[in-house]
């Protein structure tokens, strides 16, 4: 798991160095004194802070104390010279999550690290959920929208019962034009909000745009901002420009702004928009899809049933009986299983063990994919893909076993990361087994329901050369020796005799890739 914008505050430079070291793999924002820990904090979207009690001109219990100010739910890890009860309590009452005495020590760092952030997502999603459950009702409003116009018009109308604004306006990017426009308003005339056009960057929805950031400008802090000298309206006393993305891409900005004198927005109306806005964007991605599929009705077939894009796109384009596809080809087989997975499910909860299967899975196909090659299945904690077909490679052996080294360095840093959360995960590893020949490849099953996938001795050869491999091992046999020695460091184990298989299978190790093989 990595953490964005951890900040680190400490005038100790040597200090500075070994943590930073220590979270190598994470982002981390460093200063001396309070006034740059308060400014780097407003400025970015820092989660935990790891700060040194003793500070030039303060402590770091009273600069923490001043951050959860504009930042209620921030995780904090106290430096200290030395660790004791008293010094803990204390730190417990202020609120952080724990203490770390000098010098630090990397394995205590990351658990501290990762126990405050688990606490701060509880909480976090505490908040998020007594934030969402009022909000769930808008939902079904935004799911009826039959065009983009009517999830615009959606939009203004539920933020203008949440808030009771006076004037509210959604922007829209428009590529065509490289500008934002109005597409949907409340209380703008609308001659003007038809002549509105801003470029990224112009103004302070442009900025947002731009900046991917909310802005919130309140009467009584707004001469303050940089904003400032672009507020020409004396009649506003608050208003919030929000940026609406989907699929992590900025697609436009909402726009809320308040007459009355009391009025003041708040970080609880940036979730309250975080919401209402994701909702938006969802039913404008259904709207979207909704029309792909009336253009295309065979995609709703495909992709409820495969995951590989090649595998897509060969139905797509193939023109013939989804079911009928198939044929036999003489194929690459790669099976990786982790190992002693069946103890750590009796001594972890079903969720931890999700979460990291779901972290494996997605180093696995990501590799795969990068690699050409198809993901077959996932079975329980092993995975079987297939590599020359349906995309058809120049040494597809060669490519599955530069697949198979570059998952088993993966999945050791990925163990490591998660022994330093749970030491149950260092009893894991991963073994993996290679092989090539001839195998049905194709469809499989009923007009109702049926599965891509590959059948054949190799399939069998490829899974029990993995179980037989010891932890931390990739075995390959004879046929894609042949074709990858000349890449790679290899040992032979010897024959094995494997259950359903008349023949022993002699099996080869694959140590490392040699130095300057292209």
């Amino acid at each position: 798991m990595r953490f964005n914008n951890i900040l680190l505050v400490t005038p100790d430079k040597t200090g500075i160095r070994d943590i930073r070291e220590a979270l190598v793999e994470h982002e981390v924002l460093t200063c001396s004194t309070s006034q740059e820990a308060i400014s780097l904090c407003l400025d970015n979207d820092v989660h935990l802070v790891i700060v040194e009690e003793e500070l030039q001109g303060g402590s770091g219990s009273e600069l923490f104390a001043e951050l959860r100010k504009h930042r209620p739910w921030l995780a904090g890890l106290l430096l200290s010279e030395s660790a004791n009860e008293n010094i803990l309590r204390k730190a417990l009452d202020i609120g952080f999550t724990g203490l770390l005495e000098k010098p630090v020590d990397p394995v205590i760092l990351l658990q501290r690290i990762y126990r405050a952030m688990e606490s701060a997502s509880l909480q976090e999603e505490n908040t998020r959920l007594k934030t969402l459950l009022p909000l769930y009702s808008f939902g079904e409003h935004f799911l009826s929208a039959a065009t983009e116009q009517d999830v615009f018009d959606g939009l203004v109308d539920i933020v203008s019962e949440l808030t009771r604004a006076s004037r509210i306006s959604v922007m829209w990017f428009k590529e065509e034009e490289d500008c934002l426009r109005i597409v949907a308003a409340k209380g703008l005339d609308a001659d003007l909000a038809q002549s509105i056009r801003l470029r990224p960057g112009d103004q302070v929805a442009g900025w947002v745009y731009q900046k991917g950031k909310p802005v919130i400008l309140n009467k009584g802090s707004q001469d303050q901002s940089i904003f400032a000298p672009l507020l020409k309206r004396q009649e506003i006393t608050a208003a919030v420009s929000f940026p609406i993305t989907m699929r992590g891409k900025i697609l436009g900005v909402l726009n809320i702004s308040q007459s009355s004198e009391d009025a003041r927005f708040s970080e609880a109306d940036i979730e309250m928009l975080a919401v209402v806005c994701g909702q938006a964007a969802m039913a404008l991605a259904n709207v979207r899809f909704r029309g792909v599929l009336e253009e295309k009705t065979r995609m709703r077939t495909i992709f409820q049933q495969y995951v590989a894009p090649e595998v897509a796109d060969l139905l797509i384009t193939s023109g013939k009986d989804l079911v009928g596809i198939g044929e036999i080809s003489r194929v690459t087989i790669f099976f990786a299983d982790i190992r002693e997975s069946t103890t750590l499910v009796q001594r972890l909860p079903l969720k931890e063990l999700r979460a990291f299967l779901n972290e494996f899975f997605q180093i696995f196909t990501e590799t795969i994919f990068k690699s050409r090659g198809t993901v077959d299945k996932f079975m329980g904690d092993a995975v079987l893909a297939v590599f020359g077909a349906p995309i058809e490679l120049a040494n597809q052996n060669l490519a599955a076993v530069r697949a198979a080294l570059d998952i088993r360095e993966q999945f050791h840093r990925l163990r490591l990361r998660w022994i330093a959360r749970r030491e149950d995960f260092s009893i894991i590893d991963i073994a993996v087994g290679v092989t090539c020949g001839e195998a049905f490849l194709g469809n499989v099953g009923s007009s109702q329901r049926f599965d891509y996938t590959v059948i054949g001795t190799p399939v069998n050869v490829a899974q029990r050369i993995a179980s037989a491999s010891p932890s931390g091992r990739i075995h390959i046999t004879r046929e894609v020796v042949a074709e990858v020695k000349q890449y790679f460091e290899i040992a032979e184990v010897g024959s094995m005799r494997l259950r359903g298989l008349e023949k022993p299978v002699t099996v080869y190790s694959v140590e490392r890739e040699k130095p300057g093989a292209g």
